[in-house]
């Protein structure tokens, strides 16, 4: 009896450390699905990176625009006039009172967009350029907002100029607003 008990340990103890190592195998398989499975999930996410990549580079590559040129509300009987060469951009403000010279600030080439900041203090002004307050307004805060429609329309926006002491805008009006019937500027190239 005790030869059948021993031989029943045996068996079962047998069974068990068979059922241990096949629990340990299957354990194994299944962590290295999971490896494998991390690594196949590794190289898609970046293949999508780089695919990504070069779909917003493809993108901004094809965003080419330019906005050289003179620009007005109306080429034929408007005052207010927009004229920009390279990174630099001349604006009637207000006709035959402020002329002002701007510069790029920054391009948001994925609008078609461009920001200018106060160049410098303008020599040509009258009677009411006279009486801003120039030396506040030169700073790094864009005064002007271009978004290019397409080779011959754009938006146009005026924030007004920004005072550094204050810290508000101020004369935030111009003369493509006042010739300009709709509440968005669209300023047409002039020079075609």
């Amino acid at each position: 009896m005790q030869k059948i008990s021993s031989s029943i340990l045996l068996i079962a103890l047998s069974f068990f450390s068979c059922q241990k190592n096949d629990s340990q195998n299957v354990i194994k398989k299944v962590s290295d699905k999971n490896d494998t499975l991390k690594k196949h999930k590794s190289q898609i996410i970046e293949k999508v990176l780089q695919k990504s990549d070069h779909e917003i580079n493809s993108v901004v590559q094809n965003k080419k625009y330019s906005a050289e040129g003179t620009w007005m509300v109306d080429c034929k009987k408007g005052v207010g006039s927009l004229s920009i060469s390279g990174k630099e951009a001349s604006l009637i403000l207000l006709y035959n009172q402020i002329y002002i010279d701007m510069s790029e600030l920054k391009r948001y080439d994925y609008e078609k967009g461009i920001a200018y900041t106060l160049k410098e203090i303008p020599e040509d002004i009258g009677e009411i350029g006279r009486g801003l307050n120039w030396k506040e307004y030169m700073n790094n805060e864009p005064i002007a907002y271009i978004k290019m429609i397409n080779d011959n329309t754009m938006y146009f926006y005026w924030y007004g100029f920004y005072n550094k002491k204050t810290k508000k805008r101020e004369f935030k009006e111009t003369n493509f607003q006042q010739e300009s019937n709709a509440e968005e500027i669209i300023l047409r190239k002039c020079n075609q």
